[in-house]
């Protein structure tokens, strides 16, 4: 496989993972509102995340140092880690949810995590912070018309947001710096399983919430199977293949998805400023995909 393809496939991986995390933003958001606690929802995206991922980890071909027993303390601890920031990531999320709605800290979320990805990578020397860099930043930070003043209560559902970014961030850089030899099916299963023992460490002393009927069980398993196994799989395959900034930068098709729906299905409209700041999220997108391409250099 080429250089150009390899990307190509990698940022196909990214985006995917992407395009499943806005469907995810509104169906999480369908279950709140219908009553279950956002630390039993990210508990049950884990948990029942978990069985696919470790059915594919022992079905694959075992590769030679990939084992528990052969990684470094140092590794370990990244993948645990790595599902420790997972966990804290998604149930900040939904606590955003339950303040704001889907779209805004969706796009909260994932726009400030390029930020802080960017600069923890200059400081430990993964990137330059180049002019294409700098330009893509300026496009997806800048707003088109000033934040103004936030509404009664919206201020939790933001703080908790950009809790949410900081952890997204460390979920980045996690996946980037990965070992090469462990496949990221066998990551992502082990990052997964520290996740959902992470939030059932949270849930038990709240009580778990559980579903109601036919929809909650299928928007619960939708979110467990499509919006954790298979995206989260698809986003570790990929980031090992890109930088850190185009990694979380490729997933900002997620706030796309998410507010498109959220206009579409709750009747969230989108106005003018925030089509706007949706064609710079494109543009920031295409910036940093000819970034990634191997004959390009900063």
């Amino acid at each position: 496989m080429n250089a150009r393809t390899s990307a190509a496939l990698a940022w196909g991986g990214v985006l995917l993972a992407g395009a499943l995390w806005g469907g995810g933003a509104l169906v999480a958001q369908f279950l709140i509102d219908g009553g279950i606690a956002p630390q039993s929802l990210s508990l049950a995206r884990f948990a029942l995340g978990l069985p696919l991922l470790w059915w594919l980890h022992w079905r694959a071909p075992a590769m030679p140092g990939a084992g528990w027993a052969d990684l470094s303390s140092r590794e370990r601890s990244q993948m645990l880690a790595t599902g420790a920031a997972m966990a804290l990531n998604v149930s900040c999320w939904f606590a955003g949810i339950v303040h704001l709605g889907a779209a805004l800290p969706t796009v909260i979320s994932i726009c400030c995590a390029p930020v802080i990805v960017t600069l923890v990578s200059v400081l430990r020397g993964y990137e330059r912070l180049g002019r294409r860099l700098i330009a893509g930043l300026l496009l997806l930070v800048m707003p088109a018309g000033g934040w103004g003043p936030l509404a009664p209560g919206h201020a939790a559902g933001v703080a908790w947001s950009l809790g949410s970014a900081f952890c997204y961030a460390m979920v980045v850089l996690g996946n980037a710096r990965m070992p090469a030899r462990v496949p990221a099916v066998t990551a992502s299963a082990w990052g997964m399983t520290a996740a959902a023992l992470c939030m059932l460490a949270v849930a038990l002393p709240s009580g778990i919430t559980w579903p109601s009927g036919g929809a909650q069980w299928l928007g619960v398993g939708y979110t467990g199977v499509v919006t954790t196994s298979v995206a989260y799989l698809a986003f570790a395959w990929g980031a090992r293949r890109l930088s850190p900034t185009a990694a979380v930068v490729g997933t900002l098709i997620e706030p796309l998805v998410a507010a498109l729906l959220a206009a579409a299905l709750f009747s969230q409209a989108l106005t003018p400023r925030q089509w706007a700041g949706a064609l710079l999220l494109a543009g920031a997108m295409l910036l940093l995909v000819r970034r990634s391409k191997p004959a390009q250099s900063d």
